[in-house]
């Protein structure tokens, strides 16, 4: 399948090239603010806010989407290893350093608005959701960092996390609620692990790649906040506005030492060591899962912001 990939992107470089030939200052402008909506930058501010501030249930499920996505969309890039469009004759207007196929861009993208759409129902939000899908899409091949080929298959790794979040993970959610809290815990244990057991290695065989590591430490810290929330805190989306944002800008503080102190000094600890690298990456983005759903929630509540 690689090389029938290599073949099919080889053959869309001119309407790559052809796309980039409209090139404005304005419109790259544009097409990176839509690249920005799917990094992890965004996401660090839209799924606390989505989670604290709107809705708890579209935070889990929403988020859910993200994770699966994400975890898929990162295990075919490690797995097929595919590059991105050569340079010259493709401008790289974007700074990407892993594999190609496929653009997880536009895998989250399906995954997150769509998932959105169909959950609140509204004819205005699935508009705004087949437009950001589209547009966050394109600007992958404006930006000369992704084939077509990568895009579709973005798409469909969307709308297979779609059918597993809407649909299986909807028919499991008693069963799974119903298991005690520790059978919760070695269960979100096992999942995490399956991830690094299954995720393809890195550039340099380094194995799981740290992608795979870092998808399977949101997934575990996602899951260990959900079992306390659900057996503890029982946080439930409520208050005034003003108390609500309260709440995001607090919590957004506490997610933003995660990701970033914790990076800086896991980065002195860890040195050239790969395994301590490896391990602290791991703990690092449990804490950025864990926040989300229970550190935020326990510390709104302790100050009486519920």
């Amino acid at each position: 399948m690689g090389e029938w990939l290599r073949s099919i992107n080889e053959g869309s470089i001119p309407l790559l090239v052809a796309i980039q030939s409209g090139q404005t200052g304005g419109l790259t402008a544009f097409m990176r603010l839509m690249s920005q909506l799917g990094t992890p930058y965004f996401y660090l501010l839209f799924f606390p806010f989505l989670y604290w501030v709107i809705s708890k249930r579209l935070g889990i499920l929403a988020g859910l989407a993200l994770l699966v996505s994400t975890t898929l969309g990162d295990w075919n890039k490690w797995f097929f290893k595919l590059p991105r469009p050569p340079s010259p004759p493709v401008q790289h207007l974007w700074e990407e350093t892993s594999p190609g196929f496929v653009s997880t861009h536009a895998s989250n993208a399906t995954a997150i608005w769509g998932s959105l759409a169909v959950l609140v129902h509204r004819g205005w939000l699935t508009v705004l959701a087949v437009l950001l899908i589209l547009l966050i899409s394109f600007s992958r091949l404006y930006l000369g960092v992704h084939f077509p080929a990568d895009v579709a298959g973005g798409w469909l790794v969307g709308l297979v996390t779609l059918f597993i979040v809407l649909r299986l993970a909807e028919r499991v959610k008693p069963r799974v609620l119903a298991w005690s809290p520790a059978v919760q815990v070695v269960a979100a244990a096992a999942l995490s692990a399956l991830v690094l057991l299954l995720f393809p290695g890195d550039w340099e065989g380094v194995r799981p790649a740290g992608d795979g590591v870092r998808d399977a430490a949101l997934l575990f810290g996602l899951l260990i906040g959900l079992v306390w929330d659900h057996h503890s805190l029982h946080f439930q989306v409520r208050g005034t506005w003003p108390r609500r944002l309260l709440r995001f800008v607090l919590g957004l503080v506490l997610v933003l030492l995660a990701y970033f102190a914790l990076d800086i000094l896991f980065g002195i600890i860890a040195g050239e060591a790969v395994w301590l690298q490896q391990s602290l990456r791991f703990v690092r983005y449990a804490v950025v899962g864990f926040v989300i759903p229970g550190a935020g929630p326990w510390l709104f509540q302790r100050l009486r912001l519920t």
